[in-house]
């Protein structure tokens, strides 16, 4: 009977991969979900990041492994208490910097307790958003017990960076599903126009370090690229080109591990709160965020 339902699941899973097995996206998950102990996934929204998580976990549960998620969303989720909000609201809809510092800071010993508590048969797959100081401590290197892991080899950060095609299919998708979702997280899935002043955001860093001639209106997968592998020189990364649109069965955030998803307790979100009251002034504070992009 054990049989069956190991073999039942493991067809249930395979019926679950829309990832064409002769793409470099299937190898490549492939390989991550055998081999690392952690892989990140950064980028903007509207790259795909969520429906790639969805397979590489999957993927990752064929192979053996117990897969663990942490994700920018759920993690900031744990920050915004009524308390904090109230102290540190968000100002036009973006997270106030006091806890986008905490969440990141509470990232690094997350993980670190992560890797003490399991063993080499379980992977921790994270979103990292990075752009405005979006767990951008992760990439930093810093004198900690995290540091050490988060440098290893077996820790991979994934840049998937879509075409100007696939990107478009993105965006149109998203404001299909922001317009009619079949998922509670799509119906908050920044708008169109937050998309494209993220990118700007993107365009305007790499116009700063160098890394383009001018701020790009429109998207540019080479600046994109060359921007985010900026804020991953400390760290082992690798882009992936995503060419193919990807049609998911069903929404990109269905989702199901048979790990858990790393949230910040309520004692854990006090202390790091007061870290950050104690270790910044405002101002300071402000600076920090604002200047996230200078490793």
């Amino acid at each position: 009977m054990i049989c069956v339902l190991l073999k039942l699941g493991l067809e249930i899973l395979k019926s679950e991969i829309i990832l064409p097995t002769n793409s470099n996206i299937y190898t490549t998950f492939q390989q991550l979900a055998a081999e690392q102990r952690m892989v990140f996934l950064a980028g903007l929204p509207g790259t795909g990041k969520s429906l790639l998580i969805q397979q590489l976990a999957v993927l990752a549960q064929q192979a053996g492994r117990t897969v663990h998620l942490l994700q920018w969303d759920v993690t900031r989720a744990a920050f915004e208490t009524a308390a904090n909000l109230q102290t540190y609201p968000e100002i036009d809809g973006v997270t106030h910097p006091a806890i986008r510092k905490a969440v990141g800071l509470w990232a690094r010993t997350a993980v670190h307790r992560w890797h003490q508590t399991h063993d080499r048969t379980h992977l921790l797959i994270g979103e990292v958003p990075l752009i405005g100081n979006r767990l951008t401590e992760l990439t930093q290197p810093l004198d900690d017990e995290a540091e050490p892991l988060l440098s290893d080899s077996t820790c991979c950060f994934v840049i998937p960076t879509p075409s100007k095609a696939v990107r478009q299919v993105i965006e149109d998708a998203r404001a299909r599903s922001i317009a009619n979702p079949r998922h509670e997280k799509e119906a908050r899935d920044a708008q169109p126009n937050v998309l494209q002043m993220l990118w700007e955001e993107v365009a305007h860093i790499g116009e700063k370090l160098g890394l383009s001639e001018d701020k790009n209106v429109a998207y540019d997968p080479e600046v994109y690229t060359a921007v985010y592998q900026h804020l991953l020189q400390h760290r082992h990364h690798q882009t992936l080109p995503v060419n193919t649109v990807l049609n998911p069965n069903g929404s990109a955030y269905a989702l199901k591990i048979n790990g858990t998803e790393l949230a910040a307790t309520p004692d854990e979100v006090g202390q790091i709160m007061q870290q950050i009251e104690q270790t910044y002034t405002s101002d300071a504070l402000e600076h920090a965020v604002e200047n996230w992009f200078q490793l």
